[in-house]
């Protein structure tokens, strides 16, 4: 019975040396770093003044809170990733 305790252990033991190995290999390096081909960076862009984070609920944007941009004629908003209108007093 304490031959199989210890081997236990023991196998444990290898088993968190053969892990520690492995994540030693991969550590983080700046050639891991390095973007993946293809895909686009996010971009960024100034918020209008005015802008409101309300939650929309489209069916596009699911029930998500998106901005809101101020519409024209002042009487609501309109959402940026759908286009729906919001009414209410700004």
């Amino acid at each position: 019975m304490i031959t199989q305790i210890l081997g236990g252990l023991a196998g444990i033991g290898l088993g968190a040396a053969c892990i520690a190995l492995l994540v030693w290999l991969r550590r983080v390096t700046p050639k891991a770093l390095q973007p993946v081909p293809g895909r686009a960076r996010p971009s960024f862009y100034d918020v209008p003044a005015g802008t409101r984070w309300l939650t929309c609920y489209t069916l596009t944007c699911a029930r998500m809170t998106m901005p809101h941009v101020p519409i024209e004629d002042g009487v609501g908003w309109r959402c940026t990733n759908c286009g729906h209108t919001t009414t209410g007093a700004m």
